[in-house]
């Protein structure tokens, strides 16, 4: 094989619209040892991405669309990716999303790209007959699905009658465990920098203000958390299109004062240190990485009992799992988590964020990828 002559295997990460920072995904991606694997990055669209992200991450970086992408099948987009496959010599097109499979596959077919690798990060993206029949045609042109939790596999295969399990790999998702371990803002500073009161209890959450993220059923079982503790704080970090609808709800309860919406935020490590404990209320999930980066700031986490979550979160030891939508549930284990002692928080802090340097660290996960690119290409 080619790659074998020149000594290093070439990797093509096709991820979406670039939307101004560097993905955790292409965090773990960037860590591939240099000297066996050689990076580029092919992206749909995002301004000026080529120059940007070129100087920033030191990689060749292609855009393939300059403008907003509609939602119909672009040939000339197929076409450039086609080019770029055959002019870089790539042995491995690693596809992120959906429409990226689409893309990609057809593309490597062209090309005689000979390996296609295709990430599948979230549950329900099957379900529709008409995802099915592309995907009938897709699959069998893919080496390897990749899902992010066993229980995304599951979805997967239960949702594509045709394929084999052995056609599916877990990767799961990672973080850069010690960004988020090794933050030098002291709590108390933490909090003064989101003017809450020092006796504070507070309770966070990191995501997008949307439907599956459940943040109304947060909402309402904050309002009976403070009914118990004063001193109860919320923060919600993040934007969305329900951020309007959350704070009317917010608004109507008696303690919309305590209650703050912080917005998107380039600051996580700094913001989950001024938290107490973590509230996770998603009713549908593939595997989260906002519980994982609390776990890694050795944040105690309260998260419903859905999707992969279960699989971060396996006993009592490291988390706290209730049902998706039953807000009396999660009122009292969030109440229960602040009955705690001191002594007793830290030691289920320090237990979550064990579990995440041990499975869920870049460190660890990209020993996995490495060896997931070997083995397809030698295949």
């Amino acid at each position: 094989m080619d790659s074998c002559i020149r000594g290093k295997t070439k990797v093509a990460l096709f991820l979406g619209k670039y939307k101004g920072k560097v993905t955790s995904f292409s965090e773990l991606v960037l860590r591939l040892d240099e000297n066996r694997f050689d990076i580029i990055f092919i992206y749909f669209g995002g301004y000026d991405v080529e120059r940007n992200l070129t100087q920033q991450i030191r990689r060749r970086v292609f855009c393939l669309f300059d403008r907003k992408q509609g939602r119909t099948f672009n040939l000339s987009i197929l076409c450039k990716l086609v080019r770029i496959l055959k002019e870089q010599k790539v042995d491995i097109i690693h596809c992120s999303s959906h429409e990226c499979t689409v893309y990609g596959t057809l593309a490597a077919m062209i090309a005689r790209t000979p390996v296609v690798l295709a990430h599948v990060r979230g549950l329900g993206r099957s379900r529709r007959l008409r995802r099915k029949l592309i995907n009938l045609l897709l699959f069998r042109r893919i080496n390897k699905l990749i899902p992010v939790a066993h229980k995304v596999k599951e979805d997967v295969l239960k949702n594509n009658w045709f394929l084999s399990a052995d056609k599916l790999l877990v990767l799961e998702n990672s973080v850069d465990y010690e960004r988020f371990a090794e933050v030098a803002i002291l709590k108390e500073d933490a909090k003064q920098m989101l003017d809450l009161p020092k006796e504070a209890f507070v309770y966070g959450t990191v995501g997008r203000l949307a439907p599956t993220k459940g943040l109304s059923y947060l909402i309402e079982a904050f309002a009976k958390v403070k009914q118990q503790m004063p001193s109860a704080q919320l923060i919600v970090v993040g934007e969305g299109r329900l951020r309007n609808e959350l704070e009317q709800q917010a608004a109507g309860t008696s303690c919309a004062d305590s209650i703050h919406f912080l917005g998107h935020r380039k600051n996580i490590p700094e913001l989950l240190r001024a938290m107490d404990v973590f509230v996770l209320s998603s009713i549908a999930e593939g595997m989260p990485k906002a519980i994982l980066e609390a776990m890694a700031a050795g944040i105690p986490c309260i998260s419903t009992n859905v999707g992969g979550i279960p699989e971060i979160v396996t006993s009592r030891d490291v988390g706290l799992l209730v049902p998706a939508r039953k807000v009396a549930a999660l009122a009292r284990a969030m109440i229960s988590v602040a009955n705690m002692s001191n002594d007793e928080l830290a030691k289920l802090g320090e237990k979550a964020q064990d579990r995440v340097r041990q499975v869920y660290s870049h460190t660890v996960v990209i020993k996995r990828l490495e060896n997931i690119y070997e083995t397809e290409v030698t295949h």
